[in-house]
């Protein structure tokens, strides 16, 4: 009897051992199959992140090489430009000397003034359509901040003697509105240099292409870009 129920524990024993290895496996082989799908999973998105990361490096590339192409277009364009207003400004020098010879000094003098004039604008016309067509408007934005920079440190510079007008009131007239930040250290710098409080009136004049141009009474400071290059245009010339 006693062996009998050795017996029983025994297999009962077992079976236990046999139920628990297969239940031990079965989940040992069902945790295997996850972590390979999740491998596969794995190495899959690793492949498709690495194919994302190559073709945003190959628009990146083409972005690239299509601004340098198109800066190339824009210089050759601009130098071109360049070429042919100066061949046609010699074409046309050519031509007017040929009429002025049978004039007197007075009318020569006369003829070659308003010839001077007349190349100036247009070399200025020039001047302001490629800096229109070459800049952004982001661009143009820079240039204005930069160079209202400028010319506030210049009016910084100047010494205080000079300002002999006496007004509390300045007229503004800018290439786009002014910050708030430009318009307090222009009227800061005014302050100082007038001994007293100044307001400003602003005007809005796209013409100007940058910069300001500054009223007090009489006197005025330009320091437009426009102004700037009629000043350059001559000496661009006699070069």
């Amino acid at each position: 009897m006693v062996v009998e129920i050795l017996i029983i524990q025994l297999i009962t024993f077992v079976a236990i051992i046999v139920v628990m290895r297969v239940l031990f496996y079965k989940h040992v082989n069902s945790a295997l199959s996850r972590l390979r799908q999740l491998q596969e999973e794995a190495l899959i998105k690793e492949s498709q992140i690495k194919e994302e990361l190559d073709r945003i490096k190959q628009e990146r590339l083409a972005e690239v090489e299509r601004g340098k192409l198109e800066a190339k277009k824009i210089i050759e364009a601009a130098k071109k430009d360049g070429d042919n207003l100066r061949s046609k400004v010699e074409s046309l020098a050519k031509e007017e000397s040929q009429k002025i010879i049978s004039f007197g000094q007075d009318e020569v003098q006369k003829m070659k003034q308003e010839l001077m004039s007349g190349l100036k604008q247009k070399a200025v016309d020039l001047s302001i359509e490629m800096i229109k067509y070459t800049f952004t408007n982001k661009g143009m934005e820079s240039l204005q901040h930069e160079l209202m920079d400028e010319l506030i440190a210049e009016i910084d510079s100047i010494d205080k003697e000079r300002f002999a007008v006496k007004t509390d009131k300045v007229g503004v007239v800018s290439s786009s509105q002014l910050s708030s930040n430009e318009k307090s250290r222009l009227v800061d710098v005014l302050s100082r240099k007038l001994g007293s409080q100044v307001v400003l009136e602003e005007k809005i004049d796209p013409g100007i292409i940058s910069g300001f141009v500054i009223q007090m009474n009489e006197f005025i400071i330009d320091g437009s870009l426009k102004n700037k290059l009629n000043k350059a245009v001559p000496y661009l010339h006699s070069g």
